[in-house]
C-alpha cells in the first residue's frame, strides 16, 4: 500500500479521538496516521496507512515516566516523517506540534493543520512553543470560540467536538417518558477524570433516594473505593464500554453530568464532547460554574451550573429538573446546535481551501 498525500499526527489512542471520524468524512482523500497507543490496542479509523507507536502511559506515572514516553514518541515521530514526504500534516493536540515544532519549521512550514482541542499551558512557560507553532501553520482551527483567549489574533474556524448520533436515537429519546416517582438517574458518560471532583459529587448526591448516579468509562474504576467505604449505594460504575452500548446509556439518562471544575483554564475555556451530544438528544446537562460551558447553558437554556462546594446542590438539581419544560428544553438545543452548524459550514470550507491549496 502506499503512502498517502496526508499524515494525521497525534499522541492520542484512536478511540479518544473522535474527531477522527469529522476528518475521514471531509478530507476526501486517503490518509496515514501516526498515532500514540497507551493503552496497548490495535485500532483501525479509516486510515491507508497505520504508524503506531507503543508507549502504554498509566493515568499515574510519574513525570519521569511521562518524560520517558513522550521522548519516545518524539523519536519515532520524526523517524518517520523525515522518510516520508507528505504534502500536508494535520496535527492535534497542541503538544504533538510541540514536540515536532523544528521538524514543521524545516519541512513542513504553512503545510499543516493545527487543531487545538485543549488549553496547553499558554499563558505560562509554554506559551511560546504554541505561538510558533501557530504561526507557522497553513491553517489553525479550535474546539471551542474561548479560546481565541490565549491565542494571537488571527481567523480560528471552530471545528466542534461533534460525534454522530443516529436521529432515530434522539427521536427516541426525545419521545420516551419516566415515571415520576423514579430516581433521576444522573450519567457521565466517558473517560472519568478529576477523581476528587468526582467523589465530591458522589458526596453531594451520596444515597439520597431522589437520584442515581452512573460513571461510565474508563477511570470509573477508581471511584469504586471511595463508594465502598462510605457504604454509597446509589452509584453504578461501568469500565471502558462499546460504542454500540452507548444507546443504552443515553435512552437510561436524565441528565449528563460534565462537572469537572473550574477557575483553570484547562476548564474554563472549553466546550467537551458531554455538552454537543447533551444538545443533540435534548438531554439537560449539569456543568460547572464560571465556565463557557455556563456561559452556553445559560444562553441557550439546556443546562444548570452546579457549585459542588453548596450541600443544598443536590435540592437545586432537583427542583431544577422538576421545573424543566421539555419544549423549551428542545427549542435551546436546538438553537445552540444551528449555531453549531454555521461555525461547521465555515470550518468545512477552510479546510476543503486548506487541502487543496497545492502552494501552502
Amino acid at each position: 500500500m502506499g503512502q498517502a498525500k496526508i499524515c494525521i499526527v497525534t499522541t492520542r489512542n484512536i478511540f479518544n479521538a473522535p474527531c477522527l471520524e469529522k476528518y475521514q468524512r471531509l478530507l476526501r482523500q486517503p490518509y496515514d496516521i501516526l498515532y500514540w497507543d497507551r493503552c496497548g490496542t490495535e485500532e483501525s479509523c479509516g486510515a491507508e496507512t497505520y504508524y503506531r507507536y507503543e508507549g502504554i502511559l498509566k493515568p499515574d506515572a510519574s513525570l519521569t515516566q511521562k518524560l520517558k514516553a513522550y521522548l519516545g514518541f518524539l523519536r519515532y515521530a520524526k523517524r518517520i516523517l523525515r522518510k516520508a514526504s507528505y504534502e500536508k500534516l494535520i496535527l492535534f493536540p497542541t503538544q504533538a506540534a510541540w514536540l515536532i515544532l523544528p521538524l514543521l519549521k524545516r519541512r513542513y512550514r504553512q503545510r499543516y493543520l493545527l487543531d487545538i482541542r485543549d488549553y496547553a499551558g499558554e499563558h505560562g512557560k509554554t506559551g511560546f512553543l504554541t505561538r510558533a507553532a501557530v504561526r507557522h501553520a497553513g491553517l489553525v482551527t479550535i474546539t471551542s470560540p474561548a479560546y481565541r483567549a490565549f491565542l494571537p489574533d488571527g481567523d480560528y474556524p471552530i471545528s466542534h467536538n461533534l460525534q454522530h448520533i443516529d436521529p432515530e436515537l434522539v427521536a427516541a429519546y426525545r419521545a420516551r417518558s419516566r415515571e415520576a416517582d423514579k430516581p433521576i438517574v444522573l450519567s457521565f458518560i466517558g473517560s472519568v477524570r478529576f477523581i476528587e471532583q468526582q467523589q465530591l459529587l458522589i458526596h453531594r448526591f451520596q444515597n439520597d433516594p431522589r437520584f442515581h448516579l452512573k460513571f461510565i468509562g474508563i477511570g470509573s474504576e477508581l471511584l469504586k473505593d471511595y463508594c465502598d467505604k462510605h457504604a454509597v449505594q446509589n452509584v453504578t460504575l461501568i469500565g471502558r464500554f462499546e460504542r454500540a452500548a452507548l444507546p443504552s446509556f443515553y435512552l437510561d439518562t436524565d441528565m449528563a453530568i460534565n462537572l469537572y471544575g473550574n477557575r483553570t483554564p484547562l476548564l474554563d475555556y472549553a466546550l467537551s464532547n458531554k455538552l454537543y451530544s447533551a444538545a443533540i438528544m435534548g438531554m439537560p446537562i449539569l456543568v460547572s460554574p464560571d465556565t463557557y460551558m455556563e456561559t452556553i447553558v445559560k444562553q441557550y437554556g439546556f443546562g444548570l451550573a452546579v457549585d459542588l462546594s453548596d450541600p443544598a446542590c443536590a435540592d437545586r438539581v432537583y427542583d431544577y429538573f422538576r421545573a424543566l419544560s421539555p419544549e423549551a428544553l428542545y427549542h435551546g438545543c436546538d438553537a445552540f446546535m444551528a449555531s453549531v452548524a454555521e461555525d461547521e459550514a465555515h470550518y468545512a470550507a477552510a479546510l476543503t481551501s486548506f487541502m487543496e491549496d497545492t502552494h501552502a
